[in-house]
């Protein structure tokens, strides 16, 4: 887990809060981008952040994983001076503001209370106002009739579907599944390879049978899903997909990865970038990768 990403999302988060991101606030955030000398997957997976409000429920989640993340009183230093630095951006620091900065200070005196710490911004996100509400929601749902439409417009002949081709309401599995075959072909795209035979990499890496093995395969292959914005499929996978579809998608990229006898550094670094947005932790990033690594590489 990366702790300056963790940290960088609690801070657009904290810019969020008041239900407006500032120029000030989004110029210091796009700084430490910068400074922070992040990948372009990983600027793409916060950008989306800083373009779409984050929600209340989303906050208290960065913040939590921002605490998991924390291991030194140095690096709770520099979220202390970081969020610090934010208040101040706009010239302005209200008294919620206020409060909520004096309160974590006190925390640092004692470096083994991460317990408090999360609590402190839980409760300062529950003073804030937010936006309107839902905004993120609004944009998942707009993603899926997307990808649904499409999928729908396309001659899927597939008798045990016919019922969600008609116009039947997706399941919760099947949304599961169609967000982890659609991030997965987008992901692929970015390769620029073409895409090798994949039922039994979906098969294996994500344990289903053939039937919703054929559902995911649908939407990897499909070419509409090449032109969405991966960050948007992430925030889709890791709202809807169960905890072992989402490792079970990087075991799937580097199943099919493998199908031409060697991974490339290309692939291992896209792939990284996905387990970085969906929260995926290295030792399963990494044993999926020796899991289909070819002899010859090894």
């Amino acid at each position: 887990m990366d702790f300056r990403i963790e940290l960088l999302k609690v801070l657009i988060a904290v810019g969020w809060s008041d239900g407006e991101l500032s120029e000030p606030e989004r110029a210091l955030l796009r700084g430490w981008m910068t400074e922070f000398h992040l990948s372009e997957q990983q600027r793409n997976y916060l950008q989306y952040y800083l373009d779409h409000p984050t929600t209340r429920e989303q906050a208290e989640v960065f913040s939590r994983t921002l605490v998991e993340a924390v291991q030194s009183p140095q690096q709770r230093e520099e979220a202390l001076v970081r969020l610090e630095q934010l208040a101040r951006a706009d010239d302005q620091v209200d008294v919620a503001e206020q409060d909520f900065l004096s309160r974590i200070r006190d925390l640092f005196t004692d470096t083994g209370n991460l317990g408090l710490f999360a609590n402190r911004f839980k409760q300062f996100f529950a003073m804030r106002p937010f936006g309107s509400g839902g905004s993120g929601d609004a944009l998942l749902a707009q993603l899926e009739a997307e990808l649904l439409k499409v999928w729908r417009e396309r001659d899927h002949q597939d008798p045990d579907v016919a019922e969600l081709k008609a116009g039947g309401a997706l399941s919760t599995h099947q949304r599961s599944l169609m967000f982890v075959g659609a991030l997965g072909g987008c992901t692929w795209a970015e390769l620029g390879k073409p895409l090798p035979p994949a039922a039994n990499c979906i098969q294996t890496s994500l344990g289903l049978d053939e039937v919703p093995s054929r559902f995911v395969e649908q939407f990897l292959s499909d070419p509409y899903v090449r032109s969405l914005d991966r960050s948007r499929l992430v925030r889709g996978v890791e709202e809807y997909a169960e905890r072992g579809l989402a490792q079970g998608l990087i075991d799937l990229l580097f199943c099919l990865a493998a199908r031409d006898g060697e991974i490339s550094e290309d692939e291992v670094e896209t792939i990284r970038g996905v387990a970085l947005g969906l929260k995926i932790t290295h030792r399963v990033f990494i044993a999926s990768k020796l899991r289909h690594i070819p002899q010859t590489q090894s």
